[in-house]
C-alpha cells in the first residue's frame, strides 16, 4: 500500500512541476531595480525596491503550515503535494523594472508582466512522541530556477485532553533560498495554531484551524555587475564605488524585518486521503498586503 501511495505521488509530482523549465520568465535580475546612490541607507530608493521585492519572493515561497494544530501522532507519517497561488505587487515599480531593463527575465525576451506566483509544494510530516513532529518542505517558483527548502518543528500543547476544546500548537521553521546568483534569503518563523476535529460518520473528518506567526527574513544580494557584457577597462571599470561597474543592495537584517501572518484553513480527511485548503494573508511593509490561496492533496500513512 505505502509503495502505491509513493509511485502515485510521484507521477502526481512529474505532471505538476512545471516541464518548461527549459525557459525561465520569472527568473529576475536584480539590476532592474536601479543602482543604488547611498548603498548603506535604507531611505535610498533603490534599497527599498530591493527590499520590497525579496520579502513579496520570499513570502511566496516560505513554508506554510499546512496542517492543523493537532500533530500525527508518534506513529503518523504524512506525505502531501500542495499547489499556491499569490497575487503580487505587479504594478509596483521593484517588479517592473527600470526603462530598458525590466526586473523578470521573461519581460526582457518579449513576454507579459507576471500578475501571481505559482509554488508547487512538497511537505512531508512524521509523528514523534509527546505530541511533537518534524517536516520538511520544498517550494518551486513555476517557470523559474528559484525554490526554497524548509524545515519545521511543531509541539501542541493541547491535543486530546478535553474533546470539544481546540487543540493549540505552536510551529517554528526556517527555509533558505536556492537557485539565483544574485539574492540570498535565510527565513525564520514562528506560528501559533489552533483547531478543532469534526467527525462526520466515522469515516470523514473536518478539522477547521487558524493561527497567526511572524516571519523573519534575512536578505543579501551579491556583487551585481552593470556591465555585464562588454567591459573594456577591467582595471577600473570593475573595482565597484561610484564610478566602477559592481555594487551590492544594502542587507536587509532579519531582526528589522519581520511580517505577521494570519493562516485560515480546512481540512478533510476520508479513510487515509487528506484534502486541505489554506488562505494566507500577510501583513508587508511594501504598498500592498500580501494574500496567497493553497490546495493541498495527502496520504496520512
Amino acid at each position: 500500500m505505502r509503495l502505491a501511495q509513493v509511485l502515485i505521488l510521484t507521477a502526481v509530482t512529474l505532471v505538476a512541476v512545471p516541464i518548461s523549465a527549459l525557459a525561465n520568465p520569472y527568473d529576475i535580475s536584480l539590476r532592474g531595480l536601479g543602482r543604488p546612490l547611498d548603498p548603506n541607507s535604507e531611505d535610498d530608493m533603490a534599497n527599498r525596491r530591493f527590499r520590497f521585492l525579496a520579502n513579496e519572493l520570499t513570502m511566496a515561497l516560505a513554508p506554510r503550515p499546512l496542517a492543523p494544530a493537532e500533530t500525527l501522532g508518534m506513529d503518523g507519517f504524512d506525505v502531501s503535494l500542495a499547489s499556491t497561488v499569490t497575487p503580487i505587487s505587479s504594478q509596483s515599480r521593484y517588479w517592473r523594472g527600470q526603462a530598458g531593463t525590466p526586473v523578470f527575465e521573461g519581460v526582457a525576451l518579449g513576454g507579459g508582466m507576471p500578475q501571481v506566483f505559482w509554488t508547487p509544494t512538497a511537505h512531508i510530516r512524521k509523528g514523534l512522541p509527546m505530541s511533537m513532529e518534524i517536516g520538511i518542505t520544498g517550494s518551486y517558483l513555476a517557470w523559474s530556477e528559484m525554490f526554497m527548502l524548509g524545515v519545521e518543528y511543531k509541539i501542541c500543547w493541547q491535543e486530546a485532553f478535553w474533546r470539544w476544546a481546540p487543540a493549540l500548537a505552536t510551529r517554528l521553521a526556517f527555509s533558505r533560498l536556492f537557485g539565483t546568483s544574485e539574492l540570498s534569503v535565510i527565513a525564520g518563523e514562528a506560528d501559533v495554531l489552533a483547531s478543532l476535529p469534526i467527525g462526520l460518520g466515522g469515516m470523514i473528518q473536518i478539522t477547521p484551524y487558524l493561527g497567526y506567526g511572524q516571519l523573519f527574513a534575512h536578505v543579501d544580494s551579491m556583487v551585481i555587475d552593470e556591465t555585464p557584457f562588454e567591459v573594456t577597462d577591467t582595471q577600473n571599470d570593475q573595482k565597484g564605488g561610484s564610478s566602477g561597474s559592481l555594487y551590492r543592495f544594502k542587507t536587509v537584517e532579519w531582526q528589522n524585518n519581520a511580517h505577521g501572518r494570519l493562516v485560515l484553513g480546512a481540512r478533510l480527511i476520508v479513510a487515509f486521503v487528506e484534502v486541505l485548503f489554506e488562505f494566507n494573508y500577510m501583513f508587508m511593509d511594501g504598498p500592498n498586503n500580501l494574500t496567497s490561496y493553497t490546495g493541498k492533496i495527502g496520504f496520512d500513512v
